[in-house]
């Protein structure tokens, strides 16, 4: 998982479905990309939207800048392969996960043991976040 210490005062949203502007984005000046899965692209769209952002993840420098990826939510039948396919895929280039519409803990908890769970079993190297420390009953403190 890329790492970046820097600020975090401009941010780009671009739809996975758009190719024109994936091509862009590493290089648009701004300190965070987010690639959108979710509501930025047509229902239709979704499954070539994530294959899309696992290309541009692979194939383009992100160096400049930071970047994540907005899944679809956990109450639709695309989140699971967004976080599966794009971790398994291209996890070691991203630097975060974006959650729509968390409804509890619980939600973003269920993320992050399914993308520790991916990072494991494909032994991609994480730096660990203060955030991310554990607790005695395993949730994170988010």
């Amino acid at each position: 998982m890329a790492v970046k210490t820097r600020l975090h005062r401009s941010e780009l949203a671009v739809p996975g479905s758009n190719l024109r502007m994936l091509e862009k984005a590493p290089t648009a000046g701004a300190d965070v990309v987010f690639l959108d899965l979710e509501d930025a692209v047509a229902p239709d769209d979704k499954d070539q939207a994530r294959k899309n952002v696992i290309a541009a993840l692979n194939d383009m420098d992100w160096s400049a800048c930071s970047v994540a990826v907005r899944i679809n939510g956990l109450d639709t039948h695309w989140c699971y392969r967004d976080i599966v396919d794009v971790m398994e895929f291209a996890g070691d280039k991203l630097d975060s996960i974006l959650i729509p519409k968390v409804n509890r803990p619980d939600d973003v908890y269920f993320v992050a043991t399914l993308m520790e769970q991916i990072e494991a079993a494909k032994k991609i190297q994480t730096s660990q976040h203060p955030c991310a420390d554990r607790n005695s009953h395993g949730h994170g403190k988010y």
